[in-house]
């Protein structure tokens, strides 16, 4: 059984584009979040980064790139 990933053509996929001025070249940039020392059991608090994409035009983060905390 091969488990190689097909390449894919960049002709067969669908531009995503900015919701807010309809650019479509994005930058990424990072939600970070804090998890308490109480809820890890560890020392101190800890923080996560979360990636995620905007707008270089207008820094805008589309609702698809945009996780549910």
């Amino acid at each position: 059984m091969d488990l190689q990933p097909k390449p894919i053509d960049p002709k067969s996929t669908t531009e995503v584009t900015c919701e807010k001025c309809s650019g479509n070249l994005f930058q990424e940039a990072v939600f970070i979040r804090k998890a308490s020392k109480l809820l890890t059991g560890a020392a101190k608090d800890s923080y996560i980064p979360v990636p995620t994409f905007k707008c270089v035009s207008c820094n805008h983060i589309n609702k698809e790139f945009t996780p549910n905390f």
